[in-house]
């Protein structure tokens, strides 16, 4: 879990503010670079993060994945990730999506999950390596009727719940304000 997410679709009109602000801000060769649809892992996104030296929360680019031993990690279990010293270093973020795709085994079925409201804030770490700012989406154990889809889930926010994933202290406390109650469509 989480490899791919739909970070923009026709109904979700915040996404959209933020595609046309950012489009403007960005030069267009870097624009054209960003994946706005699905997204797969490698692939440059717009994120979110907290500066608290100007109290304000930036969009910013980042692309999927830590550099691992010959591959690209992409997910970090939420349990263990703040202790975990792959991700010493790393700092909170949150990817806006319109949500995520997960796989069953048998039979083999693709599922388009997504909050209630239609808009995930997904919890990630990231940090600045060689090649600029990467992320990791990080996770929990599924949760109600997403067991039988796959055994792990990414941490989603509330809007106001992302804010606070991005201020917060507490680490732990955070992991429990992950929505869990969301809506699973086969695609």
């Amino acid at each position: 879990m989480c490899g791919r997410y739909q970070f923009y679709d026709q109904r979700n009109e915040e996404l959209r503010r933020m595609i046309d602000t950012v489009k403007q801000q960005m030069p267009e060769p870097k624009f054209r670079k960003l994946s706005l649809s699905e997204v797969f892992p490698g692939q440059t996104v717009l994120s979110e993060i907290y500066d608290p030296s100007q109290m304000k929360f930036r969009v910013c680019t980042m692309t999927w994945g830590y550099p691992g031993k010959g591959k690209l990690i992409i997910n970090g279990r939420s349990e263990t990730a703040d202790s975990s010293m792959f991700f010493a270093g790393s700092s909170r973020c949150i990817i806006p999506a319109s949500g995520y795709y997960e796989w069953t085994k048998n039979p083999r079925q693709k599922y388009y999950i997504t909050s209630r409201e239609g808009m995930a804030y997904l919890g990630a770490f990231c940090r600045r390596e060689a090649d600029g700012w990467r992320f990791v989406i990080l996770t929990e154990a599924a949760a109600g009727y997403q067991k039988e889809i796959h055994d792990r889930m990414p941490l989603m926010f509330s809007k106001e719940d992302a804010k606070n994933w991005l201020k917060s202290r507490d680490y732990k406390g955070m992991l429990n304000a992950s929505l869990k109650d969301r809506m699973a469509v086969p695609v």
